[in-house]
């Protein structure tokens, strides 16, 4: 599966959150081990939630004096995920606007 390439063909915030929850259950505990528990991404029900797990990891990763590849991964994950969701925002923002402006032409 190309992660970053689902990410950027999410159509929803929905479809994006249920992504993100597919790839943190995707990976066996071995592999989260390399992560610093309190970095660890949990499972997501909110755009908000997404937010807050990149935010951590980046604040892990730069403090960390020799990040390991598997938190390098994970926090580019998560950067590309969080990045996508606010484009997705932006879009259905944009739809609602188009949306009224069209509703207030139709009314005129």
């Amino acid at each position: 599966m190309n992660w970053h390439k689902d990410v950027a063909a999410a159509d929803t915030p929905q479809a994006l959150l249920a992504l993100v929850n597919e790839y943190l259950l995707g990976y066996p505990e071995a592999y989260w081990s390399w992560i610093p528990r309190e970095a660890r991404p949990r499972l997501v029900a909110t755009v908000a939630e997404l937010h807050q797990a990149h935010h951590l990891l980046a604040e892990c990763l730069a403090q960390a004096t020799s990040p390991n590849l598997q938190m390098q991964d994970v926090c580019v994950f998560f950067l590309h995920a969080s990045a996508r969701a606010i484009e997705l925002e932006k879009r259905a923002a944009s739809c609602n606007d188009g949306d009224a402006h069209a509703r207030a032409r139709a009314a005129s």
